[in-house]
């Protein structure tokens, strides 16, 4: 009888030890980044105006003063790493990056793998980008040579897009960077290259004069910063700094030098993460209420 209730204790204890560990709330990133006093962020170094190294060996571009701005908001170092298309969700799922600031356009794909700050931070869209008077529409596309930088979502949205028109496929050719994609249009290795308007515009720079786009936007999108999955604390944290860098004019003053009127990259007025004026108004940002 004593041997049965030591055991029934014994088992007690145990399934109450088991529950606690099982029940033990994982540490977030937020708690961990505060303690070590850094934190981890990944960045390209070759896409401008997001992105780049000047040629004082500076980084630079619209995301790295805005990753800048976020870092100063959390109090803490930042430590960058490089990160490209292919990279930047596989460093996200395995630690290596605490966040990604880097053009880093909301899919449906990338959203089952990873999670978004709220809001998006640059809206945007894709383009197809020639020599001048060489096409008229996306279908004259069909069949032709088509540069895509690897690991960018246009990849799929060119030949979606296409498609969807008349049923026939590009010839995609993938690069390491969009520089070569550009290069390799000027060479006429390929009749066209497309990413998002944004990076074209950067890449292409004085050059671009001699090119157009063909049509308009073919693929809207939304630059979002991109963090680990299943940590609501780090999410909301860094989607709160983000909403208060819109709220106290230090995003505007980002975005007005890369992208205003007289910015390095003037874009349309529509790229800012507005709410629809017709239900709030003038200039409403995209942010929640306290």
């Amino acid at each position: 009888m004593k041997k049965s209730i030591v055991c029934f204790i014994f088992l007690v204890i145990i399934s109450v030890l088991l529950t606690a560990c099982g029940t033990e709330k994982q540490e977030s990133i937020l708690d961990k980044v505060l303690e070590r006093g850094v934190v981890n962020i990944g960045s390209g170094n070759n896409v401008p105006p997001m992105n780049y190294i000047d040629e004082n060996g500076n980084w630079t571009g619209f995301d790295i003063e805005l990753s800048d701005a976020i870092a100063e908001r959390l109090g803490v170092k930042l430590e960058r790493v490089v990160v490209n298309n292919k990279t930047r969700i596989s460093f996200l799922a395995n630690g290596t990056v605490d966040m990604v600031v880097s053009n880093l356009s909301h899919t449906r794909s990338r959203d089952e793998q990873i999670d978004y700050v709220e809001p998006p931070y640059l809206w945007t869209g894709k383009i197809a980008y020639a020599k001048k008077g060489k096409f008229k529409n996306l279908t004259d596309l069909a069949g032709k040579k088509i540069a895509v930088d690897q690991g960018s979502n246009a990849y799929i949205a060119i030949q979606q897009e296409i498609e969807k028109v008349n049923g026939a496929k590009p010839d995609i050719q993938t690069f390491q960077s969009n520089a070569e994609c550009f290069l390799a249009l000027k060479q006429g290795k390929v009749d066209a290259f497309t990413q998002d308007s944004v990076i074209i515009a950067g890449v292409a720079g004085k050059e671009g004069v001699e090119y157009e786009p063909i049509g308009g936007i073919y693929s809207p999108g939304l630059y979002g910063i991109g963090v680990p999955p299943n940590d609501s604390k780090w999410k909301d944290k860094i989607s709160f700094i983000l909403q208060d860098l819109m709220r106290d004019g230090t995003y505007d003053k980002i975005y007005d030098k890369w992208f205003g009127t007289n910015g390095k990259f003037p874009l349309q007025p529509s790229a800012k993460p507005v709410l629809p004026k017709e239900s709030f108004g003038e200039d409403q940002l995209y942010v929640w209420p306290d």
